[in-house]
């Protein structure tokens, strides 16, 4: 099992190691170790494109609307009077409008390189 997609990939690695009958203290103590994502997050020039053409259609658009309520729209959290209570809503916040903006800015992207395609067509 790679860690893909899949947040809690290295630790289902290691679930898997001990149901197959392997029990490996190796494999387990990996489960701790936070799982590795990419430095880049750029879908690449397809996945742009086809984002950008979702957004194009109505059921589409739908999607993406709403992602941008869950996201880059959703409203800043209502936390207690902490300090700690800010700082964690405020991380929250701030990883969900994240992902709105990388989703916005690749079709974005996606339309730029439609527009290059044509122009390169014509």
């Amino acid at each position: 099992m790679t860690s893909g997609p899949y947040p809690f990939g290295r630790q289902m690695a290691a679930v898997d190691q001990v149901l197959a009958g392997v029990p490996d203290w190796e494999g387990l103590s990996q489960a701790f170790y936070p799982v590795k994502t990419a430095d880049n997050f750029d879908p690449g020039t397809d996945m742009k494109q086809v984002l950008f053409h979702l957004y194009g259609t109505l059921e589409g658009r739908r999607i993406i609307e709403w992602l941008a309520d869950l996201t880059v729209r959703a409203p800043y959290p209502h936390v207690g009077q902490s300090k700690d209570s800010v700082m964690i809503a405020a991380a929250k916040h701030e990883a969900r409008v994240g992902v709105g903006l990388v989703l916005f800015r690749a079709i974005a992207d996606g339309e730029e390189l439609y527009k290059q395609s044509k122009g390169a067509t014509t």
